[in-house]
């Protein structure tokens, strides 16, 4: 939603009108390229595919291709219509230093070749989240593609489920006969579906408040509907609690309240999840708490996955170059594990799953870039409804995959839908800190903040 600049009708005279007539056909063009990215990113270009160790793996052509050319064609959008302050504003050094670190675990790795092929494309997907937000040209223009992607996203899983049940519904068979009957929709499993879906019942959320309701209503029920199908609790739980927090805390204690509450509750699970599988002494609080608490068996794979990862620990083990690979699969496996390792994709963890691949130290940077400069920012957003609203959103669906990042991985990962609406929403808030979403009907333009303003 970068700024554009067109004659309004009551300064347009006779000659300016084809220039005028030429912005509109920029701003569809705008449009259209921003719906088009923000589709392939949440729709993937692995729809219907069941997931497994083998496609879990980054590495096929279809994924490279795709990302690729979406990172092309956002890098394209902005060195044609991004104006230069919102460009300069892309280039965060916290982001930098991130995106710095993960080209440094390419040298950790054991798979060079592929973990450098791994780390390029996911840059090339986190580029293409930006284009999806700054190619848009107006807040209407943002909340059309919006519409676009979540009734794409939502159609096809319908569709999936009358059309081709074997695949948009788990089964009996194979490795989770427990999840037979639970709706994945498009998505390779319900543990992705539900975070997916939970961020589309805070667009519909968004949209509603926005005054496009028709669409927003459309959007909100049938992704609630599809949340409680997946039979996740954890995002059925989160939902309408995370909505509540940013929503009816800013409205009672202001901007800072949903931020310090957010980050408490980060820091609550973080202790509840990994602490407790590092700290008996957190372990044991846990337990006299919650007796007999193993969040479905994940404590057993986090002590497994950090006695394996000690070695490297400090360096990391090289970005999507641990699990699926012999250093788990050839590992031995103590018998009382509750989970086979050797067939897990990832840990169920990812803040875990980033410390294995980048190195514990990796995790401050991390932290920086997803919980400390997003919640700076938001407090930071410029006045005004159209602005509020929109950062609402990005807090609403930042901060319910913060929360269930303790408990699935997605962190950094090219190909996950939940990674590209987590980045969306960081690149989102950052730039509503800097610019000033003015609301109209003819125009909703992103305006220049003070440069002293603004956060580094």
């Amino acid at each position: 939603m970068s700024s554009i600049a067109a004659p309004s009708r009551t300064e347009a005279g006779p000659r300016e009108r084809p220039a005028a007539k030429s912005d509109s056909v920029v701003a569809a063009l705008r449009t259209g390229f921003g719906a088009l990215i923000l589709t392939a990113l949440l729709v993937t270009f692995s729809p219907f595919q069941p997931l497994s160790p083998a496609t879990a793996d980054s590495g096929n052509l279809v994924n490279q291709l795709g990302y690729g050319l979406l990172g092309a064609l956002a890098l394209l959008g902005h060195v044609l219509f991004t104006d230069r302050a919102t460009a300069f504003a892309l280039l965060r050094p916290t982001w930098l230093v991130v995106a710095g670190w993960m080209l440094f675990s390419v040298t950790q790795s054991n798979w060079p070749d592929a973990s450098l092929r791994a780390v390029l494309f996911s840059l090339f997907a986190m580029c293409a989240a930006t284009g999806a937000i700054c190619l848009p040209p107006t807040a209407k223009a943002f909340r059309a593609s919006l519409v676009f992607a979540a009734l794409a996203v939502l159609g096809l899983s319908y569709l999936g489920l009358v059309l081709w049940p074997d695949a948009a519904i788990h089964g009996a068979t194979g490795d989770e006969p427990e999840h037979a009957g639970l709706w994945r929709g498009i998505y390779s499993h319900k543990n992705v579906a539900g975070p997916v879906m939970a961020a589309l019942f805070f667009a519909g959320l968004y949209l509603v408040r926005s005054g496009t309701k028709r669409a927003g209503w459309l959007v909100l029920v049938l992704s609630a509907l599809f949340v409680l199908k997946t039979g996740s609790k954890t995002s059925a739980g989160l939902v309408p609690l995370v909505a509540l927090l940013v929503i009816g805390g800013r409205a009672s204690g202001g901007r800072s309240l949903p931020c310090l509450i957010l980050a408490a509750a980060v820091a609550a699970m973080a202790a509840l999840t990994l602490g407790a599988a590092i700290s008996p002494l957190l372990n044991d609080a846990v337990q006299f708490v919650l007796p007999g608490t193993t969040f479905t068996g994940r404590m057993d794979l986090w002590r497994y996955a950090l006695d394996l990862m000690q070695p490297r620990q400090w360096t990391g083990w090289g970005f999507e170059s641990f699990w699926t690979t012999p250093i788990v699969t050839d590992a031995e496996r103590p018998f009382e594990l509750s989970w086979d390792p050797g067939g897990a994709v990832n840990s169920h963890s990812g803040y875990l799953d980033v410390a294995i691949a980048l190195g514990w130290p990796a995790l401050i940077p991390v932290a920086a870039m997803l919980l400390v400069l997003p919640m700076a920012d938001y407090m930071r957003c410029r006045e005004g409804e159209e602005s509020q609203r929109l950062a609402d959103f990005f807090l609403m669906v930042l901060g319910f995959m913060l929360l269930n990042s303790f408990l699935e991985s997605y962190l950094l990962k090219r190909n996950d839908p939940t990674w590209m609406l987590t980045f969306l929403s960081v690149v989102g808030l950052r730039l509503l800190a800097r610019f000033r979403v003015v609301s109209g009907d003819e125009a909703a333009t992103l305006q220049l903040k003070p440069a002293g303003a603004a956060l580094p």
